[in-house]
């Protein structure tokens, strides 16, 4: 059995652990009756954690990955209608009552998805660092971080395209009711740069040094755009990422024993 297989395996037994205490925080802790500090701690860890190491899981079984793709493929394309139907239902020469409030909920609940999609698809450059300083200092376990990096880099142009599909709902529906607040007007200009990254994907590769740089440059605009955006949430998303690298990082070495333990 390869090193990646076994770090594959023991970081999925290690992320079932962390499933069950998520779950038990859930079920047990109430979580969603206003819960504690220490709870609300805990349920974040053990969501980081599970969230990590289901991301190493996945990038030790690439085959596995590679299978996923269609899901969401399918979950971009239902996205995709989702905005045409918003689209469509709020027209003003449509003959159905729009239903604005149920519109607005869709529209809202898209957008986690999307962030989620977005925010795996604009970590590329983080895990290419993380991937070069492991290889200098050979971090334990081997070839885990690595491993991350080439996930992220496989996936990253249908993460993108996830991303724009499912804001496309949140997006459609202020386009159609403008409001001159600074929050709509980011979040346009947020929409229109991500947009653009992806039909820059679409018609061209990134094989020169000017396409690139270009597309990271509309990448950083559109981060910068997003984080004006949802600013209010801006603090608690900065402390959502620490927790995750931070959960990340201890989910590693616990692998890493593990399979010094098989080994052994």
């Amino acid at each position: 059995m390869g090193l990646r297989t076994k770090i594959g395996i023991a970081s999925f037994l290690l992320s079932l652990l962390w499933l069950v205490g998520l779950f038990i925080a859930f079920v047990g802790g109430r979580v969603g009756q206003h819960p504690g500090l220490p709870l609300a701690l805990a349920t974040t860890g053990a969501f980081c954690a599970a969230a990590s190491g289901l991301m190493l899981t996945l990038a030790c079984f690439p085959g596995l990955a590679e299978n996923l793709r269609p899901v969401a493929q399918v979950a971009g394309i239902g996205a995709t209608l989702d905005s045409a139907a918003v689209a469509w239902s709020e027209l003003p020469w449509n003959d159905r009552i729009p239903d604005v409030l149920n519109d607005l909920e869709l529209s809202n609940f898209l957008l986690l998805p999307s962030m989620i999609a977005l925010l795996a698809s604009s970590v590329l450059f983080f895990t290419r660092w993380f991937s070069n300083q492991a290889s200098q200092k050979r971090f334990e376990p081997m070839g885990a971080v690595q491993s991350l990096f080439l996930l992220f880099r496989r996936h990253h142009r249908l993460f993108g395209w996830v991303a724009l599909a499912f804001a496309g709902a949140h997006s459609v529906y202020f386009l159609l009711f403008p409001g001159a607040t600074f929050a709509q007007w980011t979040g346009i200009a947020a929409t229109a740069l991500l947009i653009a990254v992806g039909l820059m994907g679409l018609i061209t590769t990134y094989n020169t040094f000017l396409r690139l740089w270009t597309h990271r440059i509309l990448a950083i605009l559109t981060v910068l755009a997003l984080a004006l955006h949802w600013f209010p949430f801006l603090p608690a998303a900065t402390a959502f990422l620490v927790v995750l690298c931070l959960a990340g990082l201890v989910h590693l070495k616990l692998v890493s024993s593990l399979v010094r333990l098989s080994e052994a």
